[in-house]
């Protein structure tokens, strides 16, 4: 729309780099007869048939926006006859949410090649999730999420509370049943596309940019995901209809405790943070990147006993998550615009946290830890307490969101997730679905990970 249209020459012109002319091509749109709306050329996805699949012709020619055949030619690739189909190689344009350039290209080639031709097994096609317009950002922290056994356990365990038989707040959270459930062949295919939709739109009122198809960055989704479970759950409890409910989010919830030492005279005072993921920066080691996060730092403040100006500031975890979830930050602002850095970083297979605990307060300081929460289902159900599970500090690695491309404004998400039906990785590019091997994803994702998710 004009609306829509004029917005977005505000927001790029606030933010600098993007000139009216990119914002007209950018929203240069066809329609889209699934739904009656719009599609940008760049993000639309083909799939028509059940399960995804598509005729050779389909899956090689796509939409491509003005002047991008040139910088794609060499990824695209000839797809073989339908019943032996490939998925070792990505298939045209169609899941490239916007136009990759330069030797962006030619990375994104490496990393489809590097693991050989697998195909996929049994099971593992009905995987895919289909691109609704510029939406890779959000298929691929799904495909993560639904990977983690705690995280979709939750989910089907409690089908009798999002049924759509039963009327029900818990609308997203149906949603993502009813999405598994197709993932897992139970549903029609075709069924993805509407459920996703749904899923996208329920997160407008967070940011109403969901409303439309423009490309949004996975990280965000996610925390929106998060906050947007954690509203229907309250509202849940509010109505005491499911007081036995446990919102799947809890899954990632920890405490952290935040030590301030006055430097004067050594006081020290004792905060709680609660957290639901880490955003780290990038150092060459995953590990040194934690330790950077809660390295002690200098903090100005006044000291409440001497009035002491500077002080100390330490943080360590004082309960653990079932599922740690690790954001890398690869963008940063330079001047008015946003850069990326492609900068590797070492992702351990299995990850420690046992030198990043420690114990709630100190009788030196001024104690302000919560109230107990052992009498509490859902708490006592997801915290790993560090005091009684000093054991369970190690974590091991269940997937990875990468972003491919040189900036925030091009690339494309895709997701590498522990094998959900057997042993083995896959790799998850929309709907297309190739299985791999846990070292070829250590060792092609080192410069692209973006999001990781840990579980005890």
């Amino acid at each position: 729309s004009i609306e829509t249209l004029d917005r977005c020459r505000r927001r790029a012109r606030d933010h600098g780099g993007v000139d009216d002319k990119s914002i007209d091509h950018r929203n240069r749109s066809t329609e889209d007869s699934d739904h009656g709306g719009v599609l940008f050329q760049t993000g639309l996805d083909s799939d028509s048939q059940e399960g995804g699949e598509q005729s050779s012709s389909e899956s090689s020619h796509h939409s491509l926006p003005a002047g991008a055949g040139s910088e794609l030619q060499e990824v695209e690739t000839t797809a073989p006859p339908a019943e032996t189909e490939d998925f070792s190689e990505p298939r045209g344009s169609a899941s490239l949410e916007r136009q990759l350039i330069g030797a962006e290209s030619s990375r994104l080639l490496s990393f489809f090649s590097s693991s050989g031709r697998d195909r996929t097994q049994p099971g593992q096609k009905t995987l895919g999730l289909p691109n609704i317009g510029n939406s890779c950002f959000l298929n691929s922290a799904l495909q993560c999420l639904y990977s983690l056994p705690s995280f979709s356990g939750d989910i089907r365990r409690q089908e009798a509370l999002w049924s759509p038989q039963r009327g029900t707040s818990l609308n997203l959270l149906r949603d993502l049943g009813e999405l598994h459930k197709s993932r897992k062949g139970q549903r029609s295919y075709k069924d993805k596309r509407g459920l996703l939709r749904s899923i996208k739109s329920s997160l407008a009122e967070f940011n109403e940019e969901y409303n439309d198809y423009s490309e949004q960055d996975a990280h965000e989704f996610l925390l929106l995901l998060f906050m947007k479970l954690k509203t229907e759950a309250e509202t849940l409890q509010w109505a005491s209809s499911s007081p036995s409910y446990v919102c799947p989010v809890q899954n990632f919830e920890f405490r952290l405790q935040c030590v301030r030492t006055c430097s004067s005279c050594g006081d020290k005072v004792f905060q709680e943070e609660k957290h639901n993921n880490l955003s780290l920066d990038l150092h060459p080691l995953l590990t040194g990147g934690l330790e950077l996060y809660f390295k002690a730092s200098e903090l100005e403040c006044t000291c409440w006993r001497c009035s002491g100006r500077q002080a100390t500031v330490v943080r360590h975890f004082l309960t653990l998550p079932r599922v740690l979830v690790l954001h890398l930050k690869r963008f940063h602002r330079d001047g008015r615009r946003m850069r990326k850095a492609t900068d590797a970083v070492s992702i351990p297979p299995l990850l420690s946290l046992a030198s990043l605990v420690g114990e709630q307060g100190d009788a030196a300081g001024r104690d302000t830890a919560p109230t107990d929460f052992s009498g509490d289902k859902e708490r006592e159900h997801q915290d790993v307490s560090v005091k009684d599970h000093c054991d369970q500090t190690s974590y091991r690695l269940s997937g990875i969101v990468s972003h491919l491309g040189d900036s925030i404004d091009t690339g494309h998400y895709i997701s590498d997730t522990a094998g959900e039906n057997g042993p083995g990785w896959l790799t998850l590019n929309d709907r297309d679905v190739r299985t791999t091997a846990e070292t070829t994803v250590l060792k092609t994702r080192d410069q692209t990970a973006y999001i990781l998710f840990y579980f005890l």
